[in-house]
């Protein structure tokens, strides 16, 4: 009776054994799948090429203060490539909203890269069209690191270039639009110089107008004074209102700005602003 017991403590003692090893080697798979700020849910990347990006993701992220990340999945749950890009920058950027989410969704077979809070104005609908095409030509290919590697590049290289002149942000969903101003510094330096020679030259004519008063002139008020009244009143004689129909801007070619600055944005489930836009493959 005793031997069966010895031998049934081994038989469990080496059955939570096992479990052990297997979750700890579960543990080891989701955290090799994970580098830094690239999440390889769908295991398409080797172990080098997830450090070689998240290099490449680090050093941008010093540059712009953007919070980055490359994405892959094989399951998005239900949702949108759109909605699961940014449903993911979402939950892992809660203290900032600047910044990119690089996609590849196996699941609905699309590319996407989702931009939000400063990068809206970076990443205009024509740069991120750019930035896909290259994009598009690595995974075709199955390259899939060198398709978010492209992504990334590109987001670093229109930080380079910095934010387009006419750039302008177009809320798909309420018309709204919201365009960049900015003042570099030469124009500030400029219009500073201006108003202080505008404002020299009105005070040099003012006090050369009126130097007298510095001393003991007095204005003979009696002499030029001039009372003159006469009986006024004014009469309505007739009253008319004007309609007219303002039309609405929906944004279909009336817009008085370049499609080259238009960055395209819509709201993810969270209420955050996000720009964006996918390639299907």
């Amino acid at each position: 009776m005793i031997k069966k017991w010895k031998k049934l403590l081994v038989w469990v003692f080496l059955f939570l054994f096992s479990l052990e090893i297997d979750g700890f080697s579960a543990e080891k798979v989701v955290l090799a799948a994970q580098t830094g700020n690239v999440y390889d849910e769908a295991e398409l990347l080797t172990e080098q090429e997830r450090e070689a990006l998240n290099e490449k993701i680090a050093a941008l992220m010093e540059t712009t203060g953007w919070n980055i990340y490359a994405v892959t999945t094989e399951d998005a749950g239900g949702k949108s490539a759109e909605e699961y890009a940014d449903d993911f920058f979402d939950s892992h950027s809660t203290e900032t909203e600047d910044g990119v989410a690089a996609l590849i969704d196996m699941d609905n077979r699309e590319i996407y890269l989702s931009t939000c809070g400063e990068a809206i104005r970076y990443l205009t609908d024509d740069r991120l069209d750019y930035i896909l095409d290259e994009a598009y030509g690595e995974i075709s290919e199955g390259y899939y690191a060198d398709c978010l590697g492209a992504m990334i590049d590109g987001t670093a290289e229109y930080y380079e270039r910095g934010i387009p002149t006419n750039q302008y942000n177009y809320d798909e969903e309420t018309g709204e639009i919201s365009v960049y101003r900015s003042i570099t510094p030469w124009e500030a330096v400029i219009a500073v110089v201006i108003a202080a020679a505008v404002f020299g030259i009105v005070f040099g004519v003012i006090v050369g107008r009126y130097r007298l008063k510095f001393g003991n002139y007095e204005y003979e008020f009696r002499r030029f004074s001039r009372v003159d009244l006469k009986n006024s009143s004014d009469m309505l004689v007739n009253t008319a209102v004007t309609h007219r129909r303002i039309p609405q801007n929906n944004g279909n070619g009336g817009s008085s700005h370049s499609s080259s600055g238009r960055s395209t944005t819509h709201h993810s489930s969270s209420g955050r602003s996000h720009g964006g836009s996918g390639r299907k493959f």
